[in-house]
């Protein structure tokens, strides 16, 4: 068996620096600032720092854990096409971003006759 990616425990990859942007971008994308998701995650602002710059891994659970916080998919925060050095085309990667946006707010929807309504629409199309 072939492995894909192979990470230390101890030293920071590509792959964890663009994962950290990727957080620092989907924060910024919601307002929130690095101080409020450093508290919701029960981190120090620099504990977090140290992830968006990729200075220090971000575990499996504290991702998960984040986009919970930020409201977004795990994926978006973890693109395991750009990771294994799959190339995508911006076309493809503009969808990509459009999906992860729509489903963003859903998420973020309560009212199930709202839901219902956005189901039904989304089916026409």
């Amino acid at each position: 068996m072939e492995t894909v990616l192979s990470a230390s425990p101890r030293k920071v990859s590509d792959a964890d620096r663009g994962i950290g942007q990727l957080v620092r971008n989907a924060r910024r994308r919601i307002g929130m600032t690095l101080d409020d998701l450093a508290k919701k995650l029960g981190l120090s602002y620099q504990q977090v720092h140290k992830y968006e710059n990729g200075t220090n891994r971000i575990s499996a659970g504290t991702l998960a854990a984040i986009a919970n916080i930020l409201v977004v998919p795990i994926e978006e925060l973890f693109p395991a096409d750009a990771l294994l050095g799959n190339d995508s085309s911006e076309e493809g990667s503009e969808l990509e971003q459009m999906r992860n946006e729509i489903h963003r707010i859903v998420r973020l929807i309560d009212d199930p006759k709202k839901l219902e309504a956005i189901v039904t629409i989304l089916k026409t199309v």
